[in-house]
């Protein structure tokens, strides 16, 4: 998800200042990394990154998307054993901030002003993957596919003219995968949801076209 700009453009600027920082620059659907790096902390600087965790089957399954100032790979201040085999692409073109992890730490330690923003980035990826778990587990289908659409609404898309269009570029497919539903199901509610005039797409782009009914429908929990 996306960390808020005032918050993430200073904590990105702290963060390049580091002596052990290395920009690297990649395409859409670029590969980042396999598997999690020990003691390499990567911070989004621009761009989007998908995380996906692939089952022993060779399935996969979209965990996150992280946006502008967030954390992926070893993560400072947690212990090792929570790292785990995940694989990291690029959502369109991103440019990424790899840090020493200890360096990352020594640096918090130090700066009390530095050390605010880690805190504040990480605790808002830890909101992000609540809300990653409501669009998996907590509501019927059809709620939380509108769940989704609705927190696509934070990333920087700005408007096309008749709504918010979603920055994040996803094929159906990407996007089932990341409510967990099959492709099928998914497509006929997305195509509802148009009808009524709630959203448009095409293979590339999405659009919000009336949140405040979309956000109703995200809210219509079934017990």
């Amino acid at each position: 998800m996306q960390i808020l700009t005032v918050l993430s453009e200073p904590f990105i600027s702290a963060c390049a200042n580091l002596p052990s920082v290395i920009r690297k620059t990649y395409k859409s659907k670029e590969l980042i990394f396999l598997e999690r790096p020990a003691e390499r902390t990567i911070v989004i600087k621009r761009g989007y990154v998908r995380l996906l965790y692939v089952q022993a089957d060779g399935r996969q399954w979209t965990r996150m998307i992280l946006g502008q100032g967030a954390l992926l790979g070893d993560l400072p201040f947690r212990p090792g054993s929570f790292l785990s085999e995940e694989h990291a692409i690029s959502n369109g073109p991103s440019c990424l901030l790899e840090i020493k992890r200890d360096e990352l730490e020594n640096h918090a330690r130090m700066d009390p002003a530095f050390q605010l923003l880690l805190l504040k980035t990480l605790s808002a990826q830890l909101q992000f993957v609540d809300r990653r778990m409501q669009w998996q587990l907590m509501f019927p289908l059809r709620t939380r596919i509108a769940k989704a659409l609705v927190d696509l609404a934070c990333f920087a898309g700005g408007h096309c003219g008749h709504g918010h269009l979603v920055d994040v570029r996803m094929t159906q497919e990407e996007f089932s995968e990341l409510v967990v539903g099959a492709r099928p199901v998914v497509s006929e509610i997305l195509k509802e949801f148009k009808a009524a005039g709630m959203i448009d797409y095409t293979r590339s782009h999405l659009c919000l076209l009336n949140l405040n009914e979309l956000t109703a429908v995200a809210g219509a929990i079934r017990k």
